[in-house]
């Protein structure tokens, strides 16, 4: 770990744990409603990743994370968050940093989507 970013590969490749896959992502607008417009073309249903539970919890893990199959279900309109993000390269994690405040803001992908 350095500066808060860890190294989930295994031997320098991705591992396909999914920790990069957060429900928090900077994203622009136009990302955002190609997003729309993917998910009610293909019908795409929201993952969930938590078992119920008697009190209420927080998934954050992408709602577009399948972790059966270990995919991403809306892989061809990904935002540029994680077209860019390699997993093994800790100053390519700090260059993804940047795009947030380039014209776009944090989005929660759970609601925006599924909400």
């Amino acid at each position: 770990m350095e500066d808060n970013i860890y190294n989930f590969t295994k031997d320098g490749k991705c591992s396909g744990c999914g920790n990069c896959c957060s429900n928090l992502l900077p994203m622009s607008q136009k990302e955002v409603d190609a997003i729309h417009r993917y998910i009610e073309k293909h019908g795409i249903k929201e993952c969930r990743h938590l078992l119920p539970l008697a009190k209420p919890v927080i998934d954050m893990t992408c709602p577009f994370r399948d972790n059966d199959k270990r995919i991403c279900v809306i892989y061809e309109v990904r935002p540029e968050i994680c077209r860019q993000f390699i997993c093994d390269s800790e100053k390519r994690a700090k260059h993804n940093r940047k795009l947030l405040g380039q014209t776009r803001n944090v989005v929660d992908v759970r609601e925006e989507f599924f909400g």
